[in-house]
């Protein structure tokens, strides 16, 4: 008989998460502020500052190639992890392999050794960008891909994915405070691109520690003791999973929700010190005033989603979303009109988000393993992998869209020799409210209630038998 997982290995093994978190604000909050800096910053210009085609900047190009890349190992890794005949398990094995990749590239790609304005900068980069995407897609599609064989009831997932998703947000808001220790360490006398290097070795170091932990929280098959792998080749496995209307519904409000999510992290320091005047050294702040709410409302959502549905909180996330890049667009307007209490409006700002950030970050891979375990018991072939490979593809081609539209577009109405204009920041709110409001429609066409009631009758049928 299966084991139930215990709650202390289920922290445990989402640790991983906390590293998910660090990196992912390194690269998603920071990785276009260190590499197309503004002046006040004080970084120096490490790529080259060329543009193809007279708009697509050097950054936005290696972004964009390497999550073009990575994107093709994601459905790849899910076929080797459903198939997997690993002595430990079909999932395990792969978190224990990528782990130290993950974290040590992560940090390579900030540690460009070459001079200013560089090719070889631009290269060093590019080639760390693809090994932690492809380490990054080698641990969290099998990881992910666990847990509706770990966790089979769906309201016991929500409580876990809160539990994911607090650890996910908390470190996040350690990262958003990235600003505050830099100028901590510049005090010192260190120059400002080593200071933000310290800062982004330490988180490395902490992401690595939790990795590992989450990598060996337990023995795989203690918990997962049978299981039917796909006999069909990728593409078959692939095609099929694309028939079920459910997942195809929610894999595109999912795609918009992630892309509009990501806009918002790529430009929010942006928005922050450009749109609403905030200082650099009180930014972070705004950020945390964000964090710190929507940890605050992870209980209410986990409670209300299991009460009222998950597709009711996202429906109301992904206004509230549309809404704030309306804001957002206006952003100077409103600076002006309440001119010497820009953190508060900045802080007001952060608040009103956190709702979106809480709900978005934690419902819809609880409702993915909902799809996922439907699917499953309909057709009683184990398909996790495929499908988390989906839902990982998702963010990575949301995070390539941001980097590339976002640095792109940023540089429209820059002067004086400057990459960032004020015109180019505003427009990243429209494109960015426009997948929003995209995202809105497709989850309210997504029909919640008939997969959970296949999943409860089907339970309900087996307590029967048995």
């Amino acid at each position: 008989m299966k084991k139930t997982l215990p709650k202390r290995k289920m922290i445990r093994y989402c640790l991983s998460d906390v590293a998910k978190g660090l990196f992912n604000g390194m690269i998603g909050n920071y990785l276009l502020y260190f590499f197309q800096p503004t002046t006040q910053s004080g970084i120096p210009n490490l790529l080259p500052q060329n543009k193809l085609l007279g708009f697509i900047t050097v950054m936005a190009l290696l972004t964009g190639i390497g999550k073009v890349i990575d994107a093709v190992t994601d459905p790849w890794v899910a076929s080797l992890s459903d198939k997997c005949t690993h002595k430990d398990g079909r999932r395990m094995p792969f978190l224990k392999y990528s782990a130290i990749p993950y974290s040590l590239a992560v940090l390579m790609i900030f540690m460009a050794p070459f001079t200013k304005g560089s090719v070889a900068n631009a290269i060093w980069v590019g080639f760390f960008l693809i090994v932690y995407y492809t380490a990054y897609t080698f641990f969290f599609i099998p990881r992910n891909a666990l847990v509706p064989e770990i966790i089979p009831d769906a309201k016991d997932r929500v409580t876990y994915y809160g539990i994911s998703t607090a650890f996910f947000m908390g470190s996040s808001s350690f990262m958003y405070a990235a600003t505050l220790f830099v100028n901590i360490i510049k005090g010192f006398g260190v120059n400002a691109l080593w200071s933000w290097r310290i800062v982004f070795t330490v988180f490395a170091a902490i992401g690595l520690t939790c990795v590992l932990l989450g990598a060996t929280a337990f023995k795989e098959k203690d918990y997962v003791t049978e299981n039917v792998r796909p006999k069909q080749p990728l593409l078959a496995s692939v095609k099929t999973i694309f028939k079920n209307k459910s997942f195809v519904t929610f894999f595109a409000g999912d795609l918009f929700s992630y892309v509009s999510m990501a806009f918002f992290q790529t430009a929010m320091l942006y928005y922050i010190t450009m749109l609403l005047k905030v200082p650099e050294s009180q930014s972070f702040l705004v950020m945390l005033s964000a964090i710190g709410v929507a940890l605050c409302l992870f209980p209410v959502i986990v409670k209300f989603s299991k009460k009222y549905g998950k597709k009711t909180m996202l429906v109301a996330a992904s206004i509230i979303f549309t809404v704030v890049f309306a804001f957002i667009f206006f952003g100077d307007k409103l600076a002006a009109l309440v001119e010497g209490y820009e953190l508060f409006l900045g802080l007001f700002m952060g608040v009103v988000v956190a709702f979106p950030f809480a709900a978005i970050n934690i419902l819809p891979q609880s409702c993915m393993s909902d799809i996922i375990q439907k699917d499953s018991i309909e057709y009683g072939v184990n398909r996790e992998g495929i499908f988390s490979a989906t839902k990982t593809f998702i963010e990575k081609i949301a995070n390539a869209i941001a980097m590339v539209v976002v640095s792109s577009v940023m540089a429209i109405g820059a002067i004086d020799g400057a990459l960032v204009g004020m015109l180019g920041v505003k427009l990243t709110g429209v494109f960015a409210g426009v997948f929003s409001l995209a995202s809105l429609l497709f989850f309210i066409f997504y029909d919640e209630k008939s997969v959970i009631k296949f999943i409860d009758k089907n339970r309900e049928e087996g307590s029967n038998n048995g």
